[in-house]
C-alpha cells in the first residue's frame, strides 16, 4: 500500500480540481452527478495528503522542479472548489476549508517567489506559472458561497494584471528555450488564466458591464482554442503526469462560459448571439468532460497499469543508453 501510494504524483492535484470545479458547476444539472464528481475529487485528495504524510521527502524532490511547484497550486485551487461542496454538509467544515485553500496558495506565492523568481532564470519559468499566481482567483470563483465577493473582486482586478505580466515572460521563454519533454503537455495551461479570471468576474461582479464580459470572454477562447492545439498535440503520446494540464483549464473555460451566457441573459441577449454562445458552451462542455475522462482513466493506468510499465520501460532504455554513451 505505502509503494502504491508512493506513486502517487503531485500533478494529480490537477485532476482533483478538475472534477471539484466541474462538479459543482453539475449540481444545478444532476444532484447524483454532483456527488459522484465530488467524491472522486475528496478521493484524490485523500490520496494526496497520504502521499505527503507518507513520503514528504519524495514530495519535496518533486516540488524542487520549478513546473511541478508550480503545478502544486492545484492542489490549493482544488481544496477552495471542494469547500463549496462540505459546506452543504458543514458549514463551519466548509469555510475551513475555504480559507485554509486561500492561506496556503498564499504561502505557495510567497515560497515559489523566494524559490524561482528571486534567483531567476528563464529555463525555470513553465506555463504553470500561472498556477501560482493566478490561481488564487480560484478564491474568487468561489466567493459567493462564502460571502467574500469584495475580496473576490480584488483578486479577479490581480488576476487579470498578473496574467498580462506572466504572458510576457512565459511567451518569451516558450520561444527561445526548448521545454523538456515530461513538461510539454503544460503548454495547454495556457487556456487556465484568461477563464479562471471569466468565472472571478461573473461570480465577484454581479452588475459587470457586458462589454468587459464579452472581451475577457473573446479573449479567453482565443487561449482556449491555443490550448486545445496543445492537447490534441500531446494526448496521443506517452503519458506524463502533467496530462493533469488537459482538464481544469478547459473546464474553467466551459464554466465561464456558461456564466457569462447567464449574465448576458440578464441584459436582454437574444437571437443569434444568444443560440452562438449557447452552442459554444454546450461544445466545452462535452469536450472538458471528455478530457477530464480521459486523463483520469490515463492516470489510473499509469498508477495500476499498462502506462505506469510503459513509462518505466522508457527509463529504463534511457539509462542504457546513457550508459552506452558513457
Amino acid at each position: 500500500m505505502k509503494e502504491a501510494i508512493r506513486r502517487v504524483p503531485v500533478p494529480l492535484a490537477g485532476v482533483m480540481l478538475g472534477f471539484a470545479a466541474f462538479g459543482n458547476f453539475l449540481k444545478n444539472f444532476s444532484g447524483s452527478l454532483w456527488v459522484f464528481m465530488e467524491g472522486v475529487a475528496g478521493l484524490l485528495l485523500i490520496l494526496l495528503l497520504l502521499r505527503v504524510l507518507m513520503d514528504p521527502e519524495g514530495v519535496r524532490g518533486e516540488l524542487r522542479k520549478p513546473a511541478v511547484a508550480g503545478a502544486s497550486g492545484t492542489f490549493s485551487m482544488g481544496l477552495m472548489f471542494i469547500a463549496v461542496s462540505v459546506k452543504t454538509v458543514s458549514a463551519p467544515i466548509g469555510i475551513g476549508f475555504w480559507w485554509a485553500g486561500l492561506l496556503l496558495h498564499m504561502v505557495l506565492i510567497i515560497c515559489f517567489t523566494a524559490a524561482f523568481v528571486r534567483r531567476f532564470e528563464l529555463k525555470n519559468v513553465y506555463m504553470s506559472w500561472f498556477l501560482v499566481y493566478v490561481g488564487i482567483v480560484a478564491a474568487a470563483a468561489t466567493s459567493p458561497a462564502f460571502g467574500m465577493q469584495r475580496l473576490g473582486r480584488v483578486l479577479t482586478v490581480y488576476g487579470l494584471i498578473a496574467t498580462v505580466v506572466l504572458m510576457i515572460g512565459i511567451g518569451l521563454r516558450y520561444r527561445r528555450l526548448p521545454v523538456e519533454k515530461p513538461f510539454q503537455p503544460l503548454g495547454a495551461i495556457c487556456a487556465a488564466p484568461f477563464s479562471l479570471c471569466l468565472v472571478g468576474l461573473n461570480q465577484s461582479f454581479p452588475e459587470l458591464s457586458p462589454v468587459v464580459l464579452l472581451a475577457v470572454f473573446c479573449v479567453a477562447n482565443i487561449f482556449y482554442v491555443l490550448g486545445l492545439i496543445q492537447v490534441f498535440r500531446y494526448i496521443r503520446g506517452p503519458f506524463f503526469p502533467s496530462f493533469s494540464g488537459f482538464t481544469f483549464p478547459f473546464i474553467n473555460t466551459a464554466i465561464g462560459t456558461s456564466l457569462t451566457l447567464h449574465a448576458l441573459r440578464k441584459t436582454g441577449l437574444g437571437g443569434g448571439p444568444e443560440a452562438l454562445l449557447s452552442a459554444v458552451a454546450d461544445v466545452q462542455c462535452v469536450i472538458a468532460s471528455l478530457l477530464l475522462v480521459v486523463v483520469f482513466l490515463r492516470y489510473v493506468f499509469f498508477l495500476f497499469g499498462r502506462e505506469r510499465q510503459g513509462v518505466l520501460k522508457r527509463k529504463a532504455a534511457g539509462r542504457k543508453a546513457d550508459a552506452v554513451v558513457r
